[in-house]
């Protein structure tokens, strides 16, 4: 997937925005996060001002910007002006943000986004899609003298989407918002991504007679 998407990633005390390509995250986001984890472990809460400014920190800015050869203003950046500014920081640098707020914080960050790798999950589930509509394009039968099938991508987003998420008690994000939001898992992502490889194959083996036997066969996937 090309543009770069901004996910709100779920933890237990709320979320994080991250960019899903420039890993990019919302720094008072994770100084919010880990300050409530170390108020259950009855630890005072980390200023974020003099933590960037301590010499440990800026350190580790330093290193991080010669192993990766980035420049440091690259590591830290603020989007916006004024109260609608937020501050993004790379991915290496939450994750040592993370460490030094708390051990169990540190556990989470480092399980959602190297264990489950949920970014290039992520990126990995938008281009999978875009394969399912090339499929649609390619093997759908009585489609082939259609100008667009642009129609058929968005009715099956949403049927996945529903077959995914299918909790009625919650209001997801409608459209492909749902794949940016906090409800957003790696259990999520990867059934999605199980659900459009199916599909795909279920076309290219010509199985799929029409479009309304598509939707059947969506409904049915397990």
């Amino acid at each position: 997937m090309k543009t770069d998407q901004l996910m709100q990633v779920a933890f237990p005390q709320g979320t994080l925005e991250i960019f899903h390509k420039t890993a990019m995250g919302n720094l008072t986001d994770l100084f919010s996060l880990g300050n409530k984890q170390r108020g259950k472990d009855d630890k005072p809460p980390l200023n974020t001002t003099l933590f960037l400014k301590s010499k440990s920190t800026q350190e580790f800015i330093e290193a991080l910007s010669e192993e990766l050869t980035i420049d440091k203003d690259n590591i830290i950046k603020r989007k916006g002006r004024g109260r609608n500014s937020k501050t993004y920081a790379q991915l290496h640098f939450l994750i040592y943000c993370a460490e030094k707020l708390s051990p169990r914080f540190h556990v989470r960050v480092i399980d959602v986004f190297i264990s489950n790798n949920i970014l290039q999950i992520r990126d990995d589930g938008g281009n999978a899609f875009k394969a399912l509509n090339v499929a649609i394009d390619a093997y759908l039968p009585e489609r082939d003298e259609k100008n667009s099938n642009r129609g058929i991508y968005i009715q099956c987003a949403k049927l996945l989407r529903d077959k995914v998420f299918h909790d009625k008690n919650i209001d997801y994000p409608k459209d492909g918002l749902v794949w940016n939001s906090n409800y957003v898992t790696y259990e999520k992502l990867q059934l999605r991504d199980r659900y459009e490889e199916k599909l795909i194959t279920l076309l290219e083996m010509g199985v799929v007679q029409n479009y309304e036997h598509l939707k059947e066969f969506i409904g049915k996937l397990k």
